[in-house]
């Protein structure tokens, strides 16, 4: 029942939604405005035909950190998962005033409800939807996902795009599992019990 209603979302998304001369999809029925969100959503979701991916994909990176921090989180995982990790590093990296070095700047410890102040004064700075680069780190950066329940299966299929080196230590149930990339060599450790399809980077 819920895979037949998700496939009606769907296709009423790209019927009704996606404008095919520009490749886009727009955000409402009636209007020829295309957002950020109208387009990073049906990537996240794996909603957009083959044939349009790129398209969107190119306007979903020109857009950069156009979204909130909520929105980072689903932006950050649809460019992982179309394979563009440094548009993804970049955007972690940013030192722009819609990013996290920004509420470092502003004078949060932890991360803000907001990217900033002057768009949510009232805002907390404790916020968890604020910290997507704690899970996309470990599991999209350096690539470890649990396949099965207590992580008795893992995959480890890292990304790290342009960066020289990188390090992660994932806890788990069973214990830590770590990954370090370096020098051209990839160093994986497994706790007692775990089963890793492990993936190498490419160029």
């Amino acid at each position: 029942f819920y895979r037949q209603q998700a496939e009606r979302v769907r296709d009423a998304v790209n019927h009704l939604l996606f404008d095919r001369e520009r490749g886009v999809y727009v955000d409402g029925i009636g209007t020829g405005h295309a957002s950020l969100h109208a387009n990073m959503f049906p990537l996240a979701f794996g909603m957009v035909p083959e044939e349009y991916r790129t398209g969107v994909t190119d306007f979903v990176k020109s857009r950069r950190m156009a979204c909130s921090v909520y929105g980072a989180q689903f932006l950050l995982e649809a460019l992982y998962d179309l394979g563009e990790p440094d548009a993804a590093l970049s955007l972690m990296t940013s030192q722009s005033d819609r990013s996290w070095a920004n509420m470092i700047r502003e004078g949060s410890t932890i991360t803000m409800e907001a990217w900033g102040n002057k768009w949510k004064p009232n805002q907390d700075w404790n916020h968890a939807w604020g910290a997507a680069p704690a899970n996309i780190i470990p599991f999209r950066l350096m690539g470890v996902r649990p396949l099965s329940p207590a992580f008795d299966e893992v995959e480890i299929r890292p990304q790290i795009g342009n960066l020289a080196k990188a390090e992660c230590r994932v806890p788990s149930p069973k214990g830590p599992i770590t990954v370090s990339i370096s020098d051209g060599q990839m160093r994986v450790s497994l706790p007692k019990g775990v089963r890793a399809k492990v993936f190498l980077p490419v160029d």
